[in-house]
């Protein structure tokens, strides 16, 4: 995992520990597809990328709980976890959301089971 990916969870984590509403960063394509699936997972609430190619994401707290708080970053740049299908089928996905980098793209732990897929494990929330 790359630090700017490592930038954009912690800075994501952070914002929502500070209870702000919206945060802009950067655009990348790799951080785009991973703001799009957290977008349909839910724990974001919108996303828009302006002319001047900056990212603007606004923030959900459901009921005022705050989701991102519990992010913990599974895989660094000195160290990579894998996992395998046989791995990730042990993994209950009800109360976690883990994110996995396949060779398919970026995938939940969900969509991997459905897909027999594994891959290197990004986080979890």
């Amino acid at each position: 995992m790359n630090r700017t990916l490592i930038f954009f969870l912690l800075t994501l984590k952070n914002a929502a520990l500070a209870n702000k509403e919206f945060i802009v960063l950067d655009d990348n394509t790799f951080q785009r597809n991973l703001i799009i699936l957290l977008y349909k997972e839910g724990l974001i609430q919108s996303f828009s990328v302006n002319k001047e190619r900056k990212i603007r994401i606004s923030l959900r707290y459901p009921l005022n709980k705050n989701i991102l708080k519990k992010l913990k970053i599974i895989s660094t740049p000195t160290k990579s976890v894998f996992l395998s299908y046989q791995d990730i089928i042990k993994i209950p996905s009800k109360k976690n959301l883990l994110i996995l980098s396949t060779t398919g793209g970026l995938f939940t732990a969900l969509m991997c089971k459905k897909k027999r897929l594994g891959g290197k494990a990004l986080f979890i929330c």
